[in-house]
C-alpha cells in the first residue's frame, strides 16, 4: 500500500491505544480512591496501603501494557480480517450475469426487387358507329382529255397531215411536215407514229424516259411503213401527279394555272421554218427533245397543240379564252382549233407568227399582220 495509507493507519493504531490506556488509568485511580474509602473506612493501617498502592500501580502499569497489546491485538486482528475479506473477495466468484433467454429471431424477408409494372392501357371501347378511317395518303389526281382536229383547208378531202392519240393519262400531238415528200398510197409519218405510240402506252402514267424508248421504237417502224416527216410532242401525268413531255420540234405543251401560264416546253429547231422532225432520211431522234417535268394541281389546264395553234394565237390571247370557255376539255380544244383557224385567215390579225416573218424579213408579212394557214391540233386535259 502507499506510505501515506501505512502512516495513516500507525496513526490511527497508536491514538486509539493511547485513548485505550488513558481509560484504563481513569478506571484504576477511581479503583483506587474507591479502595483508599474503603481502608480508610474499615481503618487498615499505613503499611498495608502502601503496599496496596504499590501492588494496585503495578496492576495499572500492567494493565496500560495489556491495554496496548489488546489494542494492538485488536488493530491487527483488524488489518487480518480485512485482508482476509479482501483476499476472499478476489476468490468470490463474479456473479453470473443471467443472461436473458434468447428470442428467436424472425426470419428476414427479402425483398423481392420491384419490377416496374407495366402501364396497360385499356383498350377503347368500341363505338356503336366506327369512325370513319381518314385515308391522308396522295391519290392519283384525275384528268380530263379532250382533243380535236381542223386539216388545211385544202387537204380536207384526206383529212390534213396532223395526227394526235389521247390513251389513259398519256397524250400526243403530231404534226406532219408540208415541204416533206409523199409516197401516194402510204400511210403518213405522223399518223403512224400516233398509231403506234397509242398501242405502245398503257392507261397508267409513264416517265419521259418510256416516252423516249416508245416514241424511238414508233419512229424505227414509221421509218420503213410510212411517208413524210412529223414533228412530235408527247407527255403523260403520273399518278404522282407530275406532268413529263417530250417535245421534237416547234409544237407547244404549256401549263394554265390561275389565269397564267406556268410551266411550257421549248421549242427546237435547226433554223427558221426547219423544226427538229422524223423520218426516214432525219439524223433527229427523239432522244434529242427538250424535255419538261412539273406537279400539277387540281385545277390546272393542260394545252397541248401543233404550230397551226401556236403561231396564229399567242399565249395571252390564249388565256382569255380559256377563262371565257366552259370547263370541258373536249369543247376548250374546239375552241381553241376555231380561233387559231380564224386567226390564220384573218390578214390583219396579229399573231405570233407575223411579228416572227416581218422580223426576218418575209414581204408576204412586210406590215406585221396576218395568220398563217396550217393544219390545226390540239388535245385538252383538265385536273380535277
Amino acid at each position: 500500500e502507499p506510505a501515506e495509507v501505512q502512516q495513516r493507519e500507525w496513526f490511527n493504531f497508536f491514538d486509539d491505544g493511547g485513548r485505550k490506556a488513558a481509560e484504563d488509568e481513569e478506571a484504576v485511580e477511581r479503583e483506587v480512591e474507591e479502595r483508599n474509602w474503603l481502608r480508610d473506612l474499615l481503618g487498615r493501617g499505613a503499611a498495608s496501603a502502601e503496599a496496596t498502592e504499590q501492588v494496585e500501580q503495578e496492576a495499572a502499569t500492567e494493565g496500560r501494557k495489556f491495554g496496548l497489546l489488546e489494542s494492538f491485538a485488536t488493530f491487527s486482528s483488524q488489518q487480518q480480517q480485512q485482508q482476509e475479506v479482501e483476499s476472499s473477495t478476489t476468490e468470490v466468484e463474479k456473479p453470473k450475469i443471467v443472461e436473458k433467454p434468447k428470442v428467436a429471431e424472425k426470419p428476414k424477408v427479402v425483398e423481392k426487387p420491384k419490377v416496374e409494372e407495366k402501364v396497360v392501357k385499356e383498350k377503347p371501347q368500341k363505338k356503336k358507329q366506327e369512325e370513319k378511317i381518314v385515308d391522308l395518303s396522295p391519290k392519283p389526281i384525275k384528268i380530263e382529255m379532250g382533243s380535236h382536229i381542223l386539216p388545211h383547208p385544202a387537204k380536207v378531202r384526206w383529212g390534213g397531215e396532223d395526227a394526235v392519240f389521247t390513251k389513259g393519262r398519256t397524250f400526243g400531238v403530231f404534226d406532219g411536215v408540208s415541204g416533206a415528200e409523199k409516197r401516194d398510197g402510204v400511210p403518213l409519218y405522223s399518223r403512224t407514229l400516233a398509231n403506234e405510240m397509242k398501242k405502245m402506252v398503257g392507261n397508267e402514267g409513264v416517265t419521259v424516259k418510256e416516252m423516249t424508248n416508245f416514241l424511238t421504237a414508233a419512229a424505227s417502224y414509221a421509218d420503213g411503213a410510212a411517208t413524210g416527216a412529223s414533228t412530235a410532242v408527247v407527255a403523260s401525268i403520273g399518278e404522282n401527279g407530275f406532268l413529263q413531255a417530250l417535245n421534237v420540234g416547234d409544237s407547244y405543251c404549256l401549263v394554265v394555272r390561275d389565269g397564267k401560264v406556268t410551266a411550257k416546253t421549248r421549242e427546237i429547231s435547226h433554223y427558221w421554218e426547219c423544226p427538229y422532225q422524223l423520218s426516214d432520211d432525219s439524223p433527229d431522234r427523239p432522244k434529242d427533245g427538250t424535255k419538261l417535268n412539273v406537279e400539277l394541281v387540281p385545277g390546272d389546264i393542260v394545252i397541248m397543240g401543233s404550230d397551226g395553234v401556236f403561231d396564229n394565237v399567242s399565249d395571252d390571247m390564249l388565256l382569255d379564252l380559256v377563262a371565257k370557255s366552259p370547263s370541258k376539255a373536249s369543247a376548250l380544244a374546239r375552241k381553241i382549233c376555231d380561233l387559231s383557224r380564224k386567226q390564220s385567215l384573218d390578214k390583219n390579225s396579229v399573231t405570233p407568227y407575223a411579228k416572227q416573218a416581218q422580223r426576218r424579213g418575209d414581204p408576204d408579212y412586210r406590215s406585221g399582220f396576218g395568220g398563217k394557214v396550217d393544219d390545226v391540233s390540239c388535245v385538252v386535259v383538265i385536273c380535277k
